[in-house]
């Protein structure tokens, strides 16, 4: 998948007005994502992504194993949007990039993120596109209807209703999402990822990492 089809794709997903929204969108989920990864695995990744999505997630820094709520979170406050527009984004952003990737490099980063596996799940074949949750706003409503203001028209809060998630494989759909894959209990925890490797599957450094920083 090229640059512009990448922008494309999240753009419709998104809902996007235009495509700087858009660009901006995938250059802060890419950096974001980024941060969860080790050196290795983020290299591994970015060489599966069209140039400037794989520059956001090279040009990250490693920050530890934050959960989907810290992901949605960082990209809402670097959007300087609603939680419900980072979430959104997020969703669109990182299924695009389970496309963009080759097969194999998607399977490897969902067995090193099983706590975000998800989030990277191609949209199913034949699926109709997903309506975009913010898209078609009233006027008067500002910036739509979003997973954050509740149905198209309301000003009810999330917590009072129940609106379209951002597109079919969205988290939203699910009471519990985070019920069979919590950081807690999932097997890609830093310490067993430094064994293997996303790039070459090889086991890591015999040495502690605390020794390796001396």
């Amino acid at each position: 998948m090229d640059h512009e089809r990448f922008v494309e794709e999240v753009q419709r997903r998104a809902g996007f007005a235009g495509r700087d929204e858009a660009e901006r969108a995938i250059a802060v989920t890419a950096r974001t994502l980024g941060e969860r990864l080790l050196e290795d695995e983020a290299a591994a990744v970015a060489g599966g992504l069209p140039g400037p999505v794989a520059a956001a997630v090279r040009g990250a820094t490693y920050q530890g194993d934050f959960d989907r709520d810290e992901l949605y979170d960082r990209i809402a406050r670097r959007e300087g949007a609603p939680r419900g527009f980072g979430m959104e984004h997020a969703q669109a952003v990182c299924q695009v990039i389970g496309e963009a990737l080759p097969e194999a490099e998607r399977q490897r980063l969902q067995k090193h993120l099983p706590d975000w596996a998800d989030l990277f799940a191609p949209r199913e074949a034949g699926a109709p596109p997903p309506r975009p949750v913010h898209a078609a706003a009233p006027p008067e409503v500002g910036h739509g209807a979003t997973l954050a203001t509740g149905r198209p028209g309301s000003r009810r809060p999330l917590s009072e209703a129940r609106p379209e998630p951002a597109h079919a494989e969205s988290v939203a759909r699910s009471d519990d999402p985070h019920a069979d894959t919590r950081l807690s209990s999932s097997p890609g925890l830093t310490q067993e990822r430094l064994q293997e490797t996303l790039a070459e599957g090889r086991p890591g450094p015999e040495r502690p990492v605390s020794e390796t920083q001396r």
